[in-house]
């Protein structure tokens, strides 16, 4: 069976030897095979990337594309897209960079570097729009299609006794200050 993430596996030692040139990555992949678990992603994870190799390392950037299918957190509406990602990852012989993945061998695998940036991208704070007002937490309803009569007041417990002071109001001319 071959290998769905060939593509992915570049030959870094061919790749240090030409410094300066470009080598193009382009693969279409399923999630599972990149180990993606992620009930959102609908589509295949498109791969467009390019790596351009110094003396040392080894630069890899372009974007990664995927569409997805979800539920607005904040009204539970089901919504969908696109994910389009940006990166620009170094890849380095020696540990010194932080930043940095590590060339381990003599083939550079680029599908840890792909996983990551996916799953990062993928949060679970998506809404169908930034002026959502959610779900009435009393009543249930869709505050954005019906308004409803419900008063939330929000109380943290840990706060509750302040709001049993009560303050005497002093007039100024009472308070001895001009």
């Amino acid at each position: 069976m071959p290998d769905p993430l060939r593509p992915l596996r570049l030959d870094a030692v061919e790749l240090l030897r030409q410094p300066g040139v470009a080598r193009p990555v382009e693969a279409s992949f399923e999630p599972a095979d990149l180990d993606v678990v992620h009930d959102e992603l609908v589509g295949p994870i498109d791969v467009d990337l390019e790596a351009i190799a110094g003396d040392d390392w080894i630069d890899v950037g372009g974007t990664l594309r995927s569409a997805w299918s979800g539920s607005c957190r904040r009204c539970l509406t089901d919504i969908d897209g696109d994910v389009h990602i940006e990166v620009a990852e170094r890849y380095r012989r020696d540990d010194t960079d932080p930043d940095a993945f590590v060339i381990d061998g003599p083939q550079l695998d680029l599908s840890a570097m792909v996983r990551e940036a996916v799953l990062l991208e993928l949060d679970d704070e998506r809404t169908c729009s930034d002026s959502c007002e959610g779900l009435c937490p009393d009543c249930g309803v869709d505050r954005n299609a019906v308004g409803c009569e419900c008063v939330t007041e929000v109380r943290d417990e840990r706060w509750a006794a302040l709001s049993e002071i009560v303050l005497d109001e002093v007039a100024p001319e009472q308070s001895g200050g001009d």
